[in-house]
């Protein structure tokens, strides 16, 4: 597949596409988050992966001290342009990143997590994460629920607007699930692909314990309900160094 990440990320119509993932699934997140564990309230805050910042404000507006990376400049520009409160945001690839100061908690959220073809570059920031993360702080890992991504995919959706067709086919593929977008308007068409690792909750447990973290709580959705393999359509879990 490539580095698709880098094409799709980078277009415009990107956030248009996922216009529907508003504030409030984010507010709901940190809210759960919050309730479940112990940070002190000026606590330093990494949202890794940030995109257009919607985790990244909402947390400093909670009066965190929160730093922000991305891989996509236009994601960033998003960011830095449309919301209130100050955050330390910046471009860098989840591969490479590595700070000196530590943070009391990490968000790594929306499925930014399973673009990379090798498990090994898939859980490279997670390992790394470890190392700048405070004794007794916490990594918050939100992603797909492998079994419920099978049995639920949705082969083909179809919406339009503001004059843009929108046309998402998904398969699953040598363990990936793979979207292909097309969007069309009157100038013309673009073509895109998503391709995201599945694991389940075993192996990614099994990953982040092999590492250090330990297992704080596990949800199945944003309001934190309880995770049911079968009908969760999220994993979330809050570890703990």
């Amino acid at each position: 597949m490539g580095k698709w990440f880098e094409d799709w990320f980078a277009d415009k119509d990107y956030l248009k596409v996922y216009g529907h993932r508003d504030s409030d699934d984010a507010k709901q997140l940190i809210e759960t988050v919050l309730s479940q564990i112990d940070v002190p309230k000026n606590a330093k805050v990494l949202d890794a992966a940030c995109g257009a910042g919607r985790y990244s404000h909402l947390l400093a507006g909670k009066g965190f001290n929160v730093t922000g990376f991305d891989l996509s400049k236009q994601l960033l520009e998003v960011a830095n342009k449309n919301f209130e409160h100050s955050v330390n945001l910046f471009r860098a690839d989840l591969r490479s990143i590595q700070f000196k100061e530590k943070f009391d908690l990490i968000f790594n959220v929306f499925t930014s997590f399973g673009y990379f073809e090798s498990d090994e570059e898939n859980f490279l920031f997670i390992k790394n994460a470890y190392t700048f993360l405070h004794n007794g702080g916490y990594f918050v890992f939100d992603f797909l629920n492998k079994d419920f991504v099978i049995n639920n995919l949705n082969p083909k959706t179809e919406k339009e607007l503001d004059g843009l067709s929108i046309v998402e086919t998904r398969e699953i593929v040598d363990g990936r699930v793979v979207k292909k977008i097309t969007l069309r308007r009157d100038q013309g068409i673009k073509e895109f692909v998503e391709s995201v690792r599945l694991y389940d909750k075993d192996k990614i447990i099994s990953e982040f314990e092999n590492i250090g973290y330990n297992v704080k709580k596990v949800f199945g959705d944003y309001l934190g309900k309880e995770y049911n393999s079968q009908q969760s359509a999220r994993l979330i879990i809050i570890f703990q160094k």
